[in-house]
């Protein structure tokens, strides 16, 4: 199948018109070799599967093959299932380069590059005019909402009160693409949407873990309002195709306390010399999203948070590095919704061949529709003494493949992948942000390697709620606090009865208040209401003789930071 795949590739490329490179941009597609890993992308979505030479097509790490393509998908309802994406090795090609009123043709339709160590002010700083009107963000610095990068004092460097791009890593690529393809021209036939995505991948330049084995990936979708004003229930899924060792010798699994999914070989799959090597996906941050009951108690009924009049029961953040932290109280970002790890050519795997089997997938099933029992199904085992009827069946091979319990795919072959995000509905004019992160762990045999990516994985976490290592400033505040510093600590003892003790550190002054709620977001008590200076602090709550036995929740708000807990009362 690849090879018919590479040979059509090849047909179409020859078959493309010319395309100038102009000097604001580095054209129709490009590649990013920082550190040890090579990953080559076109302008319209397709990651990996893109023949660049002299490196040529594929991700690579360190010389050895890690990726043979990636992409992604995204599926709702509208009367029917309807699936758009991109995933060359299943002929998915739904999006073409450029905005929907900016098309391919325009030569501001392109990739972009940045780096660190640009002259500011230089060429590449002016370029990115284009890539603004393209909707790029950038730094604002003088305030007025235009990219204008002027060097206002003249002194030949950048400073905080002047305009620049957005630059994310040491080398930044982005563009920007739509789902403008039509109907008859995709595998799935369908009309547009108008949705419309934009797409940064970047890197920092260092030979230290964790950021030397790791790619960033931002998705920005986006609704423009062109078919529907509101697009329901939309899955996004990343689909990958790995090509680890002998390609023929890879087991999967989903890591669910991670957000993470991840390929890895068996005992035979790295020849000598080879390192071994496990390719891992993780959904740093997903969507942000406000949801009655989850994110907010809904105290008017109307389904819209509502600041001042409903109960936060969450809080949503991104971290957009130079940009700041954007901070949504009241929202949540949406985890892993699923992760499947098939195998191409087996009759209830295999890659999805209509709308409907891509939806199958994305929703955690098998292409047919019907769940993947761990008890039973053959490619995998529930070992370790798991009750196996306990196993969530829509994250496969959620086991932990090094201590060898849980639900563990037994069954290597050549594996194919796609993890999702909980669903969302996309309003006009509306986008939702997904933070993602290629991490590639590296071990002495195939299962430390598994042990690498995962605790790789977890230091890119951080790395990311670190704010990619920029200042962390709050976009709704104008205290500059690191973020890490405000913490709510759970209530001591809890459960309680009749009392018990809540502390909480805030790193700046502000007006603080403490407040306790009943589980229909009704006010029961006010610890705290006044202004504090920064510091630690614990107060005590005494349950009055009329509240009941049961759950209820306290709040704290300092500036900005607004974070909620629960606690349980027992009498």
């Amino acid at each position: 199948m690849k090879n018919t795949f590479f040979i059509l590739l090849t047909s179409v490329i020859l078959c493309l018109p010319a395309i100038t490179i102009f000097s604001q941009n580095v054209g129709d597609e490009a590649y990013i070799e920082v550190n040890d890993i090579y990953l080559p992308f076109n302008r319209e979505g397709v990651i990996a599967g893109v023949n660049i030479p002299p490196s040529g097509s594929g991700g690579q790490f360190n010389g050895e093959g890690v990726l043979f393509s990636g992409g992604f998908f995204l599926s709702g309802i509208r009367d029917s299932v309807w699936t758009n994406g991109v995933m060359p090795n299943v002929f998915v090609q739904d999006y073409q380069s450029g905005t929907i009123n900016i098309g391919p043709e325009d030569p501001r339709s392109a990739i972009y590059k940045l780096r660190s160590d640009d002259p500011p002010f230089g060429q590449s700083w002016l370029d990115w005019i284009d890539a603004v009107a393209l909707g790029a963000d950038f730094y604002d610095g003088d305030g007025d909402g235009i990219y204008n990068p002027v060097d206002l004092n003249g002194n030949n460097q950048w400073d905080p009160d002047e305009d620049k791009p957005d630059i994310l890593g040491d080398e930044t690529y982005w563009c920007v693409y739509n789902d403008g393809v039509p109907s008859d021209d995709r595998r799935w036939p369908m009309n547009p949407l108008g949705i419309e995505i934009r797409q940064t991948i970047f890197a920092f330049e260092t030979d230290q873990l964790p950021l030397s084995n790791t790619i960033f990936i931002r998705y920005k979708i986006k609704n423009t309002g062109l078919v529907a004003a509101n697009l329901e229930d939309v899955i996004f899924g990343h689909p990958y195709d790995t090509d680890i060792g002998n390609i023929l010798d890879n087991l999967g699994g989903t890591d669910t306390v991670r957000n993470a999914h991840y390929c890895y070989g068996d005992s035979t799959c790295f020849y000598p010399g080879m390192t071994p090597l496990t390719f891992l996906v993780d959904f740093l941050s997903g969507p942000v999203s406000y949801i009655p009951g989850v994110s907010f108690i809904d105290l008017n009924g109307n389904g819209v948070y509502e600041n001042g009049i409903d109960t936060p029961l969450d809080t949503a953040y991104v971290f957009a590095g130079q940009l700041g932290v954007r901070v949504y109280v009241g929202a949540t970002n949406l985890n892993m919704k699923a992760g499947v790890t098939y195998a191409d050519g087996i009759i209830y795997q295999g890659e999805p061949r209509n709308p409907l089997e891509a939806r199958n997938y994305l929703n955690g099933l098998q292409r047919n529709g019907n769940i993947a029992d761990p008890c039973t199904y053959q490619y995998g085992e529930v070992r370790g003494g798991i009750d196996c009827s306990s196993v969530d069946p829509h994250y496969w091979y959620s086991g932990d493949p090094v201590s060898d319990i849980g639900w563990i795919n037994s069954n290597s072959t050549e594996n194919h992948a796609i993890m999702s995000i909980k669903s969302f509905n996309l309003e006009t004019n509306q986008t939702k942000e997904i933070m993602m992160a290629y991490i590639v762990g590296t071990g002495s045999d195939a299962i430390s390697s598994v042990t690498s990516a995962k605790s790789l994985s977890d230091a890119i976490q951080d790395f990311y709620e670190d704010n990619f290592g920029y200042p962390i400033i709050l976009s709704t505040d104008e205290h500059v606090a690191e973020l890490g510093d405000f913490k709510l600590e759970q209530n001591y003892p809890n459960p309680f009865n009749p009392s018990t003790k809540i502390s909480w550190q805030s790193p700046v002054s502000s007006w603080q208040t403490l407040k306790v709620y009943d589980m229909l977001g009704r006010e029961v008590a006010t610890l705290v209401d006044e202004y504090r200076p920064a510091g630690s602090y614990e107060v005590e709550f005494s349950a009055k003789s009329g509240l009941k036995s049961g759950v209820y929740f306290y709040t704290l708000r300092a500036g900005e930071f607004v974070q909620t807990k629960k606690m349980i009362l027992i009498k």
